[in-house]
């Protein structure tokens, strides 16, 4: 498995059924859901924290605390945005924001700060209107993918541009654990070839044939057909990419 440089901020829409459903939906939001940091943090902590029961009532016997459960885990991470120009922005970058001022150039960079943070608050904050709630969040750097929920989000702003607009801010998100399926879970390393897997399709391939290849298993056809959207999964079309999710047991 890959390791991903600079630490990356993801809001996912999960799906529900079978597992290749569930890894389809993860991959299908990921390009347009990404905020990748221009500095990665220099440390960020996990938090993990034990339940337990203790007798309240008046006069009972002092005995040992009950274990009660495990509460999810806790990850809090302290990261910068700088749009002074010091941190060049670098390319080939994935998300979008950052990939628009690579190209407007230096007369840009003074909203770089301000166009970072609404593209972070719609990732990590922002109401989903399917839902009607905030997005799940993964976040991966490295071999770190931690996928929960927001608890809060803070900025702190520490320099100013003469026009008012922030030229650095810093960032502390909380985020709370939250437990999928171990498939969607492997979809979520961008830089994970041995788990998600990209076929240019040849003039003598079949689904039926790249399924066998695959999974070592001809019964995923549908589901492949599916996942990329293919209307007619008899007749594929040569040069085109095929993605091709993990599964279970794969």
């Amino acid at each position: 498995m890959g390791y991903v440089n600079k630490l990356r901020i993801m809001s996912v829409h999960l799906d529900s059924g079978s597992p290749l459903a569930i890894a389809s939906s993860v991959l299908q939001t990921l390009a347009g859901g990404v905020f990748e940091l221009q500095m990665n943090p220099e440390t960020y902590s996990r938090n993990f924290e034990i339940e337990y029961a203790t007798p309240t009532d008046i006069g009972a016997p002092l005995v040992h605390s009950q274990f009660k459960g495990v509460k999810p885990e806790a990850l809090e991470i302290k990261f910068t945005i700088d749009g002074t120009g010091i941190v060049p922005v670098q390319q080939p970058a994935i998300d979008l924001v950052t990939q628009a001022f690579a190209a407007g150039g230096s007369d840009a960079q003074v909203a770089f700060v301000t166009a970072k943070l609404q593209q972070l608050q719609i990732v990590a904050y922002g109401i989903q209107s399917e839902t009607h709630r905030p997005p799940f969040m993964v976040v991966n750097w490295g071999k770190l993918v931690f996928m929960g929920v927001l608890q809060s989000m803070s900025h702190t702003f520490t320099l100013f541009h003469e026009s008012g607009l922030p030229l650095r801010v810093d960032v502390t998100l909380k985020i709370n654990e939250f437990k999928m399926p171990s498939v969607a879970t492997a979809a979520l390393s961008l830089l994970s070839p041995d788990l998600t897997r990209k076929h240019i399709v040849k003039s003598s391939d079949t689904l039926i044939n790249l399924c066998l290849d695959t999974y070592q298993k001809p019964d995923y056809y549908l589901e492949i057909a599916r996942v990329n959207e293919l209307t007619n999964f008899r007749r594929l079309k040569q040069g085109s990419e095929l993605i091709l999710p993990p599964i279970a047991n794969s």
